[in-house]
This record gives structure tokens, C-alpha cells and sequence, in this order.
């Protein structure tokens, strides 16, 4: 009675019989290969992600610097103080973000300052702030506007 059908009936093993043939380690380098390339552009493509949050939530903040800063300049029409409309321009700085070896990323901040109504008072304040990530292409532009009445 034999147990094992790889030996014979002197007990050897027959050779070749434990071996994996060439297309069976063809098939499964090319498997790992196609595993590892998805792993690598996963991590890349995640970066990428991570790389434009990082730049958006640093431009939303650089508008809401920019806005809380005109939000907070003096109006009061009826004794002819108007600070506020006076601030409305364009202004290139760079992105509030950590870089390396000169890595930085370009911004420019638009203020305008909009009359809605004269009675009663009220200004609409937006900023935008554009930039550009290299590489991702195209010009982003985030905006934050705030309506606004006179100090009183």
C-alpha cells in the first residue's frame, strides 16, 4: 500500500516531481509585479491627495487672515470714516506651509470690498486667494466673502 504517490516502491522521491515549472514562476513574478506597481501608485497618488489638501487648507487660511483683517478695519459712513473701502487690492505672497530645499508655493490674495446697499449699510467683503501646485496642474482659487454693516 502506498501513502505517498511521489515515492516509488524503493522509497525514492522522483525527481522533478517537487519542482514549480517556469510558467508557474513566470505567472506569479508577473502577479507580484502587478501587486507592487498598484501598492506604489496607492502611496503616490496619496501623497498627491495629501499634498493638495495641505495647500488648499493653507490658502483657506491666508483668505480668512486676509478677510478678518479687512473685517476688522473702521466704518462708521455717517463721520466719513471709511477705512474699509479703501482696502480692497491685490497682494503675491507664498503659502504658509513647510517646505524643503526652496519647495514653495506661489499665492496671490484679491481683496474686494462691494457696496451692496447705502440704506441701510452694508459691504460685501470677498478675498480670493489663487495658486498654482506644480505638477497638478492648473490654477486653484479659494474664496471666503462676509457681508458686512458700518461700526455703529
Amino acid at each position: 500500500m502506498k501513502i505517498d504517490r511521489l515515492t516509488n516502491t524503493t522509497g525514492n522521491r522522483r525527481a522533478g516531481q517537487l519542482a514549480f515549472t517556469l510558467i508557474e514562476v513566470a505567472f506569479a513574478a508577473a502577479i507580484a509585479a502587478l501587486v507592487l506597481a498598484g501598492m506604489f501608485q496607492g502611496y503616490s497618488m496619496a501623497g498627491r491627495r495629501a499634498q493638495f489638501s495641505a495647500c488648499s487648507l493653507a490658502a483657506n487660511n491666508m483668505a480668512m487672515a486676509q478677510l478678518e483683517l479687512v473685517n476688522s478695519a473702521t466704518w462708521i459712513p455717517s463721520y466719513g470714516m471709511t477705512q474699509l473701502l479703501t482696502l480692497s487690492g491685490t497682494q503675491t505672497t507664498n503659502l504658509y506651509l513647510p517646505s524643503a530645499k526652496g519647495n514653495v508655493v506661489n499665492c496671490t490674495n484679491t481683496t474686494l470690498v462691494t457696496p451692496v446697499s447705502t440704506s441701510p449699510p452694508y459691504v460685501m467683503i470677498q478675498v480670493q486667494c489663487s495658486w498654482t501646485l506644480p505638477n497638478y496642474g492648473g490654477t486653484f482659487t479659494n474664496t471666503v466673502a462676509v457681508l458686512r454693516s458700518p461700526n455703529q
